[in-house]
């Protein structure tokens, strides 16, 4: 990116791992739908990715907390 986009955490604090510094683009494949996405990339610590609203708006998708099982609709 040219210009680095801060992160927060929900409490407002800055995140520690930084900013925002560099976009990336792969593909997602998950019980056979395939398509590719852009990612927003920074540290998270333990966290290998964050889903946005409008990618979890787009597919709906359904979880079962107990099982741990994601269905797309």
């Amino acid at each position: 990116l040219e210009t680095s986009i801060p992160v927060y955490n929900i409490d407002g604090t800055f995140n520690a791992g930084g900013c925002i510094t560099h976009k990336c683009s792969f593909v997602v494949e998950y019980q056979g739908h395939r398509e590719r996405v852009t990612a927003e990339a920074t540290q998270l610590g333990k966290i290998n990715l964050i889903l946005g609203w409008t990618w979890l708006f787009k597919h709906n998708p359904e979880i079962n907390w107990q099982t741990g099982v994601v269905t797309l609709s």
